[in-house]
């Protein structure tokens, strides 16, 4: 069978070359770029190789920065201890310090022997998707660099992409050669591609006589790659079958290969595959062990699975998911720390405590760039806690700004709802998350006041604007607030204004608010006679 690598060559043909991605080192750092360049060279066919490449660069940036900083004593010792030396001059961002553990770590293991059923071998094995991601934490590493000792704005907005034609050209002639990783990247290139494609729509621009060409590279390059005893071969076959990507045999099914692929799962991801696949097939119970056990092997992915299904049922295990995030370096666990640690404050805001707690925890995840954590900084700064002040409207605009960041398992509506409420504008936003604020507040008081709220918030951005979208019927949401008890409501319900909304005299509510026009008010007063007359008869 013959690999359509013309068709590769072709939707490469927008990309870089590789060694693109590092261009701002060359001229200034050229020790740093020619270490870099091979690491990416040799990230498919040796990752051995490449993540050594990875290590010598940490190694050299030591170097560079210690110089650069004028640390006294300068950098020595073991790379753990030169890192470290870094980190305590207090002069380099830990997001650094953290991307430089991991990479000397992943080097570490590719050059000692490793264990495998009493036997040592010398081989390491390591997915194409986790190389990736090493590469762009180098990625990053060597932009940090380039814009902190050579002021390289290029650097700063570059990001890292995958090799081009020429290093899948390189790839295929390896795969060929007998490589296994080679053959397995290509693999995964193939299933990428299939993964990628819209199967329906405008966005449907591919034709079945393609898609059928790329099922047929992924099945000989993934056959390839097993046959050629790469161990990972059994969780991308088992994807494969499990997706429809390529059928299923009578020897081989998704299932088995699933659990073929848990016999060489050091990083937990044929457990995570495996049990969203059971799952999908009404073994949840099974499906949720399995993820529970990729958890415990340090998997992020995992981790965020069990931390969204427990935040809201089970607190304790919550807590102890969230734990294990923190312990094993997961970014989004910084933001959900942060979270709880906001949650106690609003349980106790008097406690000094609670205050330096959440500050810590802001700042640990700040230093992280954990993902949304711009979201707790408002509420922090707006509420008085941090070393800033915000005014309402600054706070709402942060918050506004950043909430779409934040982790799927935090319930960030409610603390949303509320600032909006209070500050001025972003009404979108708040008629957006209205619905499932009303759904889950704890009582009928507090369900008047959400509905009161989201009331007055859209007759004032009508009174601005002539023209708003409501969630609910307006004279519905005034009235029930009312009948609630809602004290404001029953107020402006009895005011002219209120009035004429309960009458439906001077607002239409059939999903968009707007005034009468002359023509619908003549007809609604033509109405008003005819059913007196039809009284006095």
């Amino acid at each position: 069978m013959v690999c359509n690598f013309n068709m590769m060559a072709n939707d490469y043909s927008h990309e870089k070359m590789a060694t693109g991605n590092f261009d701002f080192l060359r001229y200034e750092f050229i020790e740093l770029y020619q270490q870099a360049v091979q690491a990416e060279k040799y990230l498919y066919s040796d990752s051995q190789a490449s993540l050594a490449k990875m290590r010598l660069f940490v190694e050299l940036a030591c170097h560079e920065l210690g110089k650069y900083l004028r640390l006294r004593p300068p950098v020595h010792g073991e790379l753990r201890n030169k890192i470290n030396m870094l980190e305590t001059s207090g002069k380099v961002e830990p997001w650094v310090i953290d991307v430089m553990h991991t990479l000397r770590d992943a080097g570490n293991r590719s050059v000692h022997l490793t264990e495998i059923n009493g036997h040592f071998v010398a081989k390491l094995s390591v997915s194409a998707s986790r190389m990736e991601n090493l590469m762009r934490d180098l990625h990053d590493v060597a932009k940090y660099l380039a814009s902190k000792l050579g002021g390289s704005e290029v650097a700063s907005t570059s990001e890292w992409i995958k090799p081009a034609e020429s290093a899948l050209s390189e790839l295929v002639e390896q795969a060929l050669s007998g490589q296994r990783d080679a053959s397995y990247a290509l693999a995964e290139y193939f299933y990428e591609q299939l993964a990628s494609k819209v199967e329906t729509g405008a966005d449907k621009w591919w034709s079945k006589t393609i898609y059928a060409d790329w099922q047929r590279d992924l099945a000989y390059w993934l056959e390839k790659a097993h046959s050629q005893g790469q161990p990972q071969s059994w969780l991308l076959l088992a994807k494969s079958y499990a997706s429809g990507k390529l059928p299923e045999t009578s020897a081989r099914d998704a299932k088995m290969c699933f659990k073929k692929a848990l016999e060489h799962d050091d990083d937990g991801q044929a457990a995570l595959a495996f049990g969203l696949y059971l799952q999908q097939n009404s073994e949840q119970t099974r499906g949720w062990q399995l993820i529970e056990q990729a958890a415990d092997k340090g998997l992020h992915e995992a981790l965020c699975c069990l931390q969204k299904r427990d935040s809201q049922r089970d607190k304790s295990r919550y807590l102890t998911w969230l734990a294990k995030g923190l312990e094993v370096n997961q970014v989004a666990a910084f933001t959900l720390d942060a979270f709880e640690k906001l949650q106690s404050l609003r349980q106790t805001p008097e406690c000094e405590g609670a205050v330096k707690a959440l500050r810590s925890a802001v700042i640990t995840a700040v230093a992280k760039r954990a993902p949304g954590i711009e979201f707790i900084v408002a509420i922090q700064q707006g509420n008085g806690w941090g070393n800033k002040e915000l005014s309402p409207d600054e706070m709402v605009k942060q918050m506004v700004a950043s909430y779409s960041d934040l982790p799927d398992c935090i319930f960030y509506q409610r603390e949303l709802f509320d600032a909006v409420c209070a500050a001025q504008g972003h009404y979108d936003e708040l008629r957006k998350i209205y619905r499932y604020v009303a759904s889950t507040v704890a009582s009928g008081d507090d369900l008047a006041q959400v509905q009161f709220s989201m009331a007055m918030k859209a007759i004032e951005a009508f009174k601005q604007n002539r023209n708003v979208a409501i969630p609910e019927p307006l004279h519905l949401l005034l009235q029930q607030s009312a009948d609630a008890g809602h004290s404001e409501a029953r107020a402006y319900i009895n005011s002219s204004e209120g009035k004429a909304l309960l009458k439906k005299t001077g607002f239409v509510t059939g999903g968009r608010m707007r005034t009468k026009s002359a023509e619908e008010k003549a007809k609604a007063k033509n109405k008003r006679k005819l059913a007196q007359k039809s009284r006095r008869k």
